[in-house]
């Protein structure tokens, strides 16, 4: 028995330095640009807080910028526990109670560094 592929090409398969044509490189007609989910949109919005909240603290402004990202991790959360699992898309890692336990606990656990440590 042989691990390797076959030498000769099958005809299913394209010998493996065969060139496509360009006309056949293209994307197809049907491809979207937009989340095909609720959750698509969430996920989009909680990457958007984190960007902005990262942002911030790069530019000084840690407080202000730990409770921006708090915000989204907390709206993750949020997200997760209304929507259904199919509705949830990139929302949905695990079991929808433990991923919203855990983005919970997450988004607390940042308020309450961004709010406890003393300083400016």
């Amino acid at each position: 028995m042989s691990v390797h592929p076959p030498l000769t090409p099958t005809p299913q398969a394209p010998a493996p330095g065969a060139v496509t044509p360009e006309h056949d490189k293209t994307d197809p007609p049907h491809v979207r640009s937009f989340p095909s989910t609720v959750g698509g949109y969430v996920y989009l919005g909680v990457l958007t807080a984190a960007i902005v909240g990262l942002g911030l603290v790069g530019f000084g402004h840690w407080r202000v910028g730990i409770i921006v990202l708090a915000a989204g991790v907390g709206a993750a959360s949020l997200g997760r526990a209304v929507l259904r699992t199919k509705d949830a898309g990139m929302l949905a890692v695990r079991n929808r109670w433990f991923d919203v336990a855990l983005l919970a606990l997450t988004a607390g656990a940042l308020w309450i560094l961004a709010v406890s440590v003393p300083g400016d």
